[in-house]
């Protein structure tokens, strides 16, 4: 896990409108957007996310798809982001097989169709802060709530509802078939967290932020059983690319699948091309993980999710290199989405293509020597994957 620090002095300038409009109650429409804590486990803070917004404009508070299509930039990412109030109230993860009017009413807004308005009353008056970490989307301040309800009916996503009743139904299941009606990454991690999902018995609470990784991780292995029925890819290609100041060279080769991840944080300024940086990296065979990917975390899967879309999309299969590099132009953590899209922008663009690996390397390591000073061949010579593809005896040496 790459950590960034937050270097921004813009941010002392970012005004949540909510602390001078909000003393205790407020009226607003979430998204809808929900939030499961991770530091008081198995007990946690369920928030309900809204923007002192009209309904027409609330969805844009927690659309990363949407930021990536229109071109926002960090800035007015955390800007929107931090005039989100999150309305919070405490539960146990089992909670969910009680009667809770609170959580009930999160579970339906998390179903809902579209942006739902709430009226809200809190314990005590906002003050203004937001958070900020390496996994989850950034929002504004919180509050205890004291009272809450919906306005109006809420719509519910027919399949969602499907899902929701359907108690024999795996939480993996439901994920990948809300997944093939259309219903993306962002929004599945937000129905598993709320424990609308799996065999009744084992219905519960999942914090956000393992909920964004085990949906990224359900979603990357279902694809990984369909490319290994694919052919290879035929030569060799690298792709380089960046999105809001993250950095990624991706190198495919024509094996089966398998996949490495290094992700490095990039000082202002390297003084030799050797200088060491800090680096976490995490691998994967053919046959798969047996564990976590403990060094980088959430990025690992949500990268491979975006890897693997690719290669579904061609109809290929392939093993896959990934280097990120993190620049201070990222200046402030946004989540794991920027992962997702920061690969998936990569991906989209020209392929160089080449008849072996050591002309791809050579070139690769070339456009981080320009871009950045440094030589990739300190991190290639740590590299399982590549350790393997060297030394792996291949069939035609034997005809």
């Amino acid at each position: 896990m790459v950590i960034i620090k937050t270097k921004s002095p813009w941010i002392k300038d970012i005004k949540i409108k909510a602390v001078d409009i909000v003393d205790r109650e407020f009226s607003g429409n979430t998204p809808p957007t929900v939030f499961v804590g991770s530091k008081l486990y198995p007990k946690a803070n369920v928030g309900i996310l809204s923007p002192l917004e009209n309904k027409e404009e609330a969805k844009k508070y927690d659309d990363p798809i949407m930021w990536y299509n229109e071109g926002y930039g960090i800035k007015k990412i955390f800007e929107l982001r931090s005039n989100l109030i999150n309305s919070r109230f405490k539960a146990h993860v089992l909670d969910v097989k009680k009667d809770s009017k609170f959580l009930e009413l999160a579970q339906e807004i998390a179903m809902a169709f579209k942006p739902t308005n709430i009226e809200v009353e809190l314990q005590k008056k906002l003050a203004p802060s937001f958070k900020v970490d390496q996994f989850h989307m950034p929002f504004g301040p919180s509050g205890e709530i004291h009272k809450i309800k919906a306005t109006e009916n809420i719509s519910l996503q027919k399949n969602v509802e499907k899902i929701f009743y359907d108690t024999d139904l795996k939480a993996v299941d439901s994920i990948k078939y809300l997944n093939s009606k259309g219903i993306n990454e962002n929004e599945l991690s937000q129905l598993l967290s709320i424990g609308i999902m799996g065999v009744k018995a084992d219905r519960k609470l999942v914090p956000t932020r393992w909920s964004i990784t085990a949906t990224d991780d359900i979603l990357g292995k279902e694809i990984i059983k369909e490319i290994k029925y694919n052919n290879l890819i035929h030569n060799y290609k690298l792709h380089f690319g960046n999105y809001l100041g993250n950095y990624y060279l991706i190198f495919f080769f024509p094996e089966s699948w398998s996949y490495e991840l290094f992700e490095s944080a990039m000082p202002d300024f390297l003084s030799h091309k050797d200088q060491m940086i800090y680096t976490s990296t995490d691998y994967e065979n053919y046959y798969g993980r047996k564990n976590y990917a403990d060094n980088t975390v959430g990025g690992y899967y949500a990268a491979r999710l975006s890897v693997l879309e690719y290669l579904k999309n061609l109809k290929i299969q392939g093993s896959a290199l990934l280097l990120r590099f993190v620049t201070n132009e990222y200046s402030v953590p946004l989540g794991v989405f920027v992962v997702r899209q920061a690969v998936r922008k990569t991906l989209s663009t020209n392929a160089f293509e080449f008849d072996n690996k050591k002309l791809m390397f050579e070139y690769g390591r070339k456009i981080i020597m320009d871009k950045f000073g440094y030589d990739i061949n300190n991190l290639l010579k740590n590299s399982k994957l590549l350790e393997i593809i060297n030394n792996q005896t291949k069939l035609n040496k034997f005809f």
